[in-house]
């Protein structure tokens, strides 16, 4: 048994060590927890706007948690330590930078091949991330493997009785790797192929892809404006 296991969430926050994102509004907080040396990172509503904290919260703690645990075991993706009720959960900590702290230059060939392989792991397992267009979302260990984190967005592929959910399933896996095309582009533009070229030509041409993005920014911003003061946080 860790010291991070059988410790209450009260407890853990008084083992905070760094913030990496403080709550307000429609935002959890995001710390770094250290318990006896073993490192984790909370991710918690209770700071949150009261409506969004009882409204929307629980439901985003309950899909990441979903999908860490079908997620269990693929590499790249940190493991789930606990839940706190419809509050937080805990994760492993993986120390390294998004990808926005990385200069220009500094990906690999290497990285991109291990990220495609990666978000093809995510794939034949389910889950398709959904906002690796987000580089926050992207992590570089300090091995320099690839990591994503952030599954609150993720959509579950259908079972086999859904053409329609599996339709939309297929189109948000693409999305996916479009994704790691746009990362290589702003990192390493020069090692983009010709197929690479050619998706991020169609990317966001669709009349599906600019429906879904106006959908998603209106929900957004309904459910801010509806269960948030809308003060930024501190």
């Amino acid at each position: 048994m860790t010291p991070l296991q059988d410790i209450s969430l009260a407890d853990l926050r008084t083992h905070v060590v760094k913030t990496f994102r403080q709550a307000g509004g429609s935002r959890p907080d995001v710390l770094l927890i250290n318990v006896q040396g073993s490192l984790a990172v909370l991710k918690d509503f209770s700071n949150a706007d009261p409506w969004f904290r009882r409204w929307v919260g629980p439901l985003s703690v309950r899909r990441e948690a979903r999908a860490l645990k079908q997620l269990q075991g693929v590499r790249g993706v940190p493991r789930l330590l606990q839940i706190f009720g419809q509050e937080a959960l805990l994760m492993e900590y993986i120390p390294g930078a998004n990808a926005k702290q990385v200069p220009a230059g500094g990906l690999t060939p290497q990285f991109f091949e291990r990220f495609y392989r990666l978000v093809n792991s995510l794939h034949a397992a389910g889950i398709a991330h959904c906002d690796l267009r987000s580089q926050g979302n992207i992590l570089v260990g300090d091995d320099g493997e690839p990591h994503v984190v952030d599954f609150a967005a993720h959509f579950r592929r259908g079972r086999s009785w859904n053409p329609a959910a599996n339709w939309m399933y297929k189109k948000f896996c693409e999305a996916d790797r479009v994704a790691v095309a746009r990362l290589k582009r702003s990192h390493a533009p020069e090692l983009l192929t010709d197929l690479e070229k050619q998706a991020l030509t169609r990317d966001r041409k669709t009349v599906l892809e600019r429906s879904a993005r106006l959908i998603g920014k209106s929900i957004r911003n309904v459910s801010r404006w509806l269960l948030t003061s809308r003060r930024k946080p501190k």
